[in-house]
């Protein structure tokens, strides 16, 4: 699914030139410093030159530089506090050169491999200056030079062709207002003829190049002479509204939805022709699907992927749950024996739950915090294997996981796994034809649970497998479009157990009975001074600066002074949004700054990342079995290739070049990538500021990820706001109406 940002993750400034001198070169690392002289036209050189002598301090790592190589740099201006302003490069790539000097040096340079600078001599002594126009139109011009064995003649007439390639596209791209960091990514998702490809679609740079969104492709499609009304410009806006739908959440929407959000995007002089007719025709070509019948009076868009997950997802879950009476793998003596076994005490409902929940062949457990889930399930689960029945236990997250395994006592995985991803097909192992065998397969947070996903895992199960889901429905929803356990709730096709008693455990916790109090929309009670020591604390700021002021001391002092957590490993920082003072990337750069000096660093892109720090994953790559949210630490890094080692909770992952866009610092990350994950404490923002997402289930979600503690900071307003504000956005999704269909029946 396309990017709906329209801009790059860093803003990457470009400087040409020639390199004067190299102060220093690190033999592994590849660190390098060394003087560029600025070409005119590249990095404000007039003012370079009166301001810095002519010639400008380059710091970064590499390939090999050496003098008199024109090179072209890609990265910002940083100030080192001895040595003063200095042009930081994240990519650094030979130019061709324009004297006998230069050819040589460029020839001689890493970007040939196997030529040295006697061998760059031969090549230019035979072929003059046109060397590289000759071995482009030509590459036998290249046969008998000596020392140019045919291996090393082949790499430098393929070299040759992709650099003017990517100079060629680099201009083209230049022109159509691209930067230069999208150079790469394009030539990666676009490979052959990029230019070509780009002329005859440029709404394809939306659809493919992450950071490109619709704004963007439109300018570069007007400037490649496009009209405004031009059908093509029509069809690429409701399919991006379409895709920017389903970032949102939504599976579907209603086609004047769609169609309103289409002209907000076109402008009001962009569209002089119906867009029903566009939708029809993106219907006719199988890029949209058009439901008239689902909804009475409702003509309802989706895109195709998202429409299949639901209705088919509806039509699996009906074929598990009506096929049939099923033998109950507990009775009240079986459950009783357990309990006397195990000491414990349950309350009827839990009872009613364990039984029923072994009886259905789809059931639903649900509950929030305090209400005795773990103990009712981890029964089940007992109960159940003692009859023999085999076990599968899943949750959509690494972190979900790990915590159902340590809650039952039974190995859990990632649902991914559980379904087996073959990344050599790009598809799961286990579907209808080759279903998991299992007797009962047992799925945890089904909240984080998205459709595609959901559609996924119920058809790779058949009778007589029974589908056990557990979740708390009062938390967000899905990072990814759909709102399946919500959906399945009201429906009232699937029985459903809801604990709502409150155990001893939990009343003496205030994270708990706060929770509690906000599903009810009362404002949590907040411990003053001379109180027991809580679990749960409020600090007011006057604003936002101050907010993000005393997050900051609370975090790296208070909380390692006072409960003895280490705030690198135990401190989880949670905001409802990326932006302002205490939102998630100012906050990042805060607490990053009051780290130590790490063993290792390298700075790619714009971003730093360090040995020791976590790091958040921001997409599914299925290929490599990471998604996005998953959370780890860096464990090592190569600055030379670059590359680095995250290791998360069951697996080490390397990451190299473009991959490290994924990775984003974790100290601090939103309200919705902590879904799944509990953390010893938890340190929450709250500012008007962010009052666009304030929302009872976003501050329910953020107090019950914190296991041991959990502080805000800022005003009382901020969170009255979010204990009242029910509204929130609701998510536009069709799962609940195909259950309950009739012609699913």
């Amino acid at each position: 699914m396309q990017n709906s940002t329209d801009k790059p993750p860093d803003a990457e400034l470009s400087l040409q030139g020639v390199v004067e001198r190299v102060t220093y070169q690190h033999p592994d690392s590849r660190y390098t410093v060394f003087k560029l002289r600025p070409e005119r036209g590249f990095g404000d050189p007039d003012s370079l030159f009166s301001a810095l002598g002519g010639s400008v301090t380059a710091v970064g790592t590499g390939p090999e530089v050496a003098e008199g190589l024109r090179v072209r740099l890609g990265g910002s201006w940083s100030r080192h506090p001895k040595h003063g302003r200095q042009f930081q490069f994240e990519r650094c790539e030979a130019l061709p050169p324009v004297d006998r000097e230069g050819l040589c040096r460029y020839l001689a340079s890493a970007s040939f491999k196997g030529i040295g600078p006697r061998l760059a001599e031969r090549i230019v002594d035979r072929l003059g200056l046109e060397a590289l126009d000759r071995i482009h139109e030509n590459p036998n011009t290249l046969v008998g030079i000596r020392g140019l064995s045919p291996a090393v003649r082949e790499g430098l007439a393929n070299t040759v062709r992709t650099e003017r390639g990517t100079r060629e596209l680099r201009a083209f791209l230049f022109g159509l207002g691209l930067g230069p960091w999208y150079v790469e990514e394009i030539a990666r998702v676009l490979p052959g003829n990029a230019e070509e490809i780009i002329r005859n679609d440029p709404y394809i740079l939306a659809r493919r190049v992450r950071g490109i969104g619709f704004l963007m492709a439109d300018r570069a499609a007007r400037k490649l002479g496009l009209e405004l009304d031009a059908p093509e410009r029509r069809r690429a806006a409701l399919l991006f509204a379409a895709e920017k739908a389903a970032g949102d959440g939504h599976t579907a929407l209603t086609e004047t939805e769609l169609t309103t959000r289409t002209h907000e995007l076109l402008g009001v002089e962009g569209v002089t022709s119906s867009l029903e007719v566009d939708v029809d025709t993106l219907v006719t070509e199988g890029e949209l699907v058009l439901e008239s019948e689902l909804i009475p009076d409702q003509r309802i868009c989706a895109l195709p992927a998202l429409f299949t997950s639901e209705r088919e997802l509806s039509r699996n879950l009906l074929h598990l749950s009506d096929a049939g009476p099923v033998r109950p793998l507990a009775d009240e003596g079986r459950l009783e024996h357990a309990m006397a076994r195990g000491g414990l005490a349950l309350h009827p409902e839990q009872c009613n739950a364990v039984l029923g929940l072994l009886a259905e062949p789809v059931a639903l457990l649900t509950g929030g915090p305090g209400v005795g889930k773990t103990t009712t399930l981890r029964l089940v689960c007992e109960l159940a294997q003692a009859t023999g029945a085999q076990l599968r236990l899943a949750s959509p997250t690494g972190r979900a996981a790990k915590r159902l395994s340590e809650a039952t006592g039974h190995e859990a995985t990632t649902i991914h796994r559980l379904l087996g991803w073959d990344p050599i097909h790009h598809k799961f192992q286990h579907d209808t034809r080759n279903a998991l065998q299992a007797d009962m397969v047992i799925i945890d947070e089904v909240s984080m649970l998205d459709v595609v996903l959901a559609h996924h895992l119920v058809k790779a199960i058949q009778p007589p497998t029974r589908l056990l889901l557990v979740g708390d429905p009062d938390q967000l929803p899905s990072v990814a479009a759909g709102n399946v356990l919500a959906d399945l709730i009201d429906s009232q096709r699937v029985p459903v157990f809801r604990l709502t008693r409150v155990f001893r455990q939990g009343t003496s916790s205030l994270i708990v009975r706060n929770a509690h109090r906000i599903l009810a929309g009362e404002m949590p009670r907040l411990p003053g001074r001379g109180d027991e020591p809580a679990d749960f604390y409020f600090f007011p700021a006057k604003n936002d600066a101050q907010a993000a002021e005393r997050l900051l001391e609370v975090v790296t002092q208070r909380i390692p002074n006072s409960f003895h957590l280490d705030w690198v490993k135990d401190v989880q920082v949670l905001s409802p949004m990326y932006r302002g003072p205490c939102g998630v990337d100012a906050l990042n750069d805060r607490i990053r700054a009051s780290l130590g000096p790490a063993e290792q660093e390298m700075v790619w892109r714009g971003q730093t990342f360090r040995t020791g720090e976590r790091v958040l994953q921001t997409r599914n790559d299925y290929d490599r079995n990471v998604f996005n949210g998953d959370m780890g630490t860096i464990a090592r890094i190569e600055p030379s290739v670059p590359r680095l080692l995250v290791r998360f909770t069951d697996k080490n992952v390397a990451y190299e070049k473009g991959e490290l866009t994924d990775l984003q610092p974790a100290f601090a990350i939103t309200v919705h990538r902590s879904q799944g994950g509990e953390f010893p404490a938890v340190v929450v923002p709250m500012v008007t500021a962010h009052a666009a997402m304030l929302q009872r289930n976003l501050l329910y979600t953020a107090v019950t990820r914190a296991q041991k503690l959990l502080v805000l900071i800022g005003s009382l307003r901020a969170l009255s706001l979010a204990v009242r504000n029910v509204r929130g956005v609701e998510r536009q999704s069709l799962l609940r109406h195909w259950l309950v269909d009739q012609r699913n029946v």
